[in-house]
């Protein structure tokens, strides 16, 4: 599926101009860079006090102007939890509420939207996201374009022209429908005159290599696990593409599945991490010696277990976000469910922006079956855009699948379950056998305390 209207036509016009002045920004002083910073983060929190009800309260107490960096601590964090219960007082815009955005959500994929653009500026998204919680999160106009080029800037600095020369084609491997934010994202190319196929990381084995073996695509943007397919399917011969450049994301991309890109193709690939809350926090260039933060519009917190900033990177144990560039829905000091963990060691590109050197996110392994593997999103999908379901979490048996979901309201269990089955068999799973429950609270790791979401058969 592909995004073809108007206002997209329009918003990615508006990216192909604005991605310049991004390409720009990777030669900037460290100086420059926090110089940035405490504008973006001065310019968000006098727009977040003065338009969204529930951040005028959380910080009364401050003078965005003469509000510092160092200062950040002193704010309490926000979590999932606290974007949904709060949700319509925490957007700036009285227009959008949460039980609007969630009858959009619901409508895009029977294609009984209006638009794909809400009110004709914004882009609703829902997300399970690594925790199994659905939240529901805003993009605005401006938010997109900046996220985008992000998403760009270092591809377009780094591709030399020769690569830019004869057919291009990018193929893009991700959620197959718009309730997630990866096919708004990741189907724009810094190329203009590339050709963009779309095809959904649910798509059975046979039928997603078939369609790339056709279109021979030069590029590949897809989950990190979608590549890993790919990659055996072309050891096994069955795949034969030769793709310039792979960029991945949404998911942990194991070193073996590096390795196994570097045999088949010859290419190493490049990775991406964020969310849909606040867009991409670190993008992999060329040099493949981490994955470089967006300081220019996320200011990105390392901290212990209690909130305060740690000095040994193996003793991060959450992450905090500030998105400086959300005037939709602003997050400040918002906890994201992966652990990364950084380092001091330059980049050889000569860039200015710090580097990760670990995303130790929760994986989202398909589930295999003999020879058929779903993929989470299957599950994922109808789970995570229903807006009744609050959390849930999938059991792999023999046969199938359990699955318990906490709710929030009443939830017609046989139309969901029914609608888990169709989606199922239609990834390559014959007669799957579903069960849904609803409990009051899903299982953690009984020493950690983290919920895994996706929980395979054992061998």
């Amino acid at each position: 599926m592909l995004i073809d209207s108007p206002l997209r036509e329009a918003h990615i016009a508006e990216f192909r101009r604005r991605l310049p002045e991004h390409v720009a920004r990777l030669s900037w002083s460290k100086e420059r860079v926090a110089e940035e910073q405490q504008r973006g983060l001065a310019a968000t929190l006098a727009f977040a006090k003065a338009k969204s009800p529930w951040h005028r309260e959380r910080l009364r107490d401050i003078d965005p102007a003469t509000f510092a960096m160092r200062d950040l601590g002193t704010l309490p964090a926000m979590t999932k939890a606290d974007v949904m219960d709060h949700w319509d007082a925490i957007v700036t815009d009285p227009r959008l509420t949460l039980a609007k955005g969630n009858a959009h959500i619901v409508a895009k994929p029977h294609h009984e939207a209006e638009s794909l653009y809400y009110l004709d500026e914004y882009e609703i998204f829902a997300t399970g996201g690594s925790s199994g919680k659905r939240g529901v999160f805003i993009w605005d106009w401006p938010e997109f374009i900046e996220i985008a080029c992000v998403s760009c800037r270092y591809q377009a600095r780094d591709e030399s022209n020769e690569s830019l020369t004869g057919r291009r084609c990018l193929a893009v491997i991700e959620a197959g429908e718009t309730v997630h934010g990866s096919l708004f994202l990741f189907t724009v190319s810094p190329d203009p005159d590339a050709e963009v196929i779309s095809l959904p990381a649910a798509t059975q084995k046979d039928a997603l290599v078939a369609a790339l073996n056709q279109a021979q695509p030069t590029h590949i943007n897809a989950f990190a696990s979608a590549i890993n397919l790919l990659a055996g399917e072309a050891l096994a011969g069955r795949l034969t593409i030769r793709p310039r450049h792979i960029s991945t994301n949404s998911e942990p991309l194991l070193p073996e599945t590096r390795d196994q890109a570097r045999e088949v193709w010859g290419v190493e690939i490049n990775n991406v991490w964020g969310c849909v809350e606040v867009g991409l926090i670190g993008v992999e260039c060329d040099a493949h010696k981490g994955l470089h933060l967006t300081d220019d519009l996320i200011i990105t917190e390392f901290v212990d277990g209690d909130g305060a900033p740690v000095s040994d990177p193996e003793a991060v144990e959450k992450v905090l976000v500030t998105s400086l560039y959300n005037r939709a829905m602003p997050l400040i000091r918002y906890e994201v469910t992966d652990l990364a963990i950084p380092t001091s060691e330059p980049c050889t590109c000569g860039s200015p922006f710090p580097l990760l050197k670990d995303v130790r996110g929760r994986a989202d392994d398909g589930f295999r079956y003999g020879e058929a593997i779903i993929h989470p999103l299957v599950f994922r999908t109808p789970l995570g855009q229903h807006p009744m379901v609050e959390e849930y979490q999938v059991h792999q048996t023999a046969d199938g699948a359990d699955i318990a979901i906490v709710t929030r309201g009443a939830v017609d269990l046989d139309r969901l379950t029914a609608d888990l089955v169709a989606d199922v068999s239609a990834a390559g799973l014959a007669n799957p056998r579903i069960t849904l429950s609803t409990v009051d609270a899903l299982k953690r790791h009984a020493e950690t305390g983290k919920l895994k979401r996706f929980i395979p058969l054992k061998a």
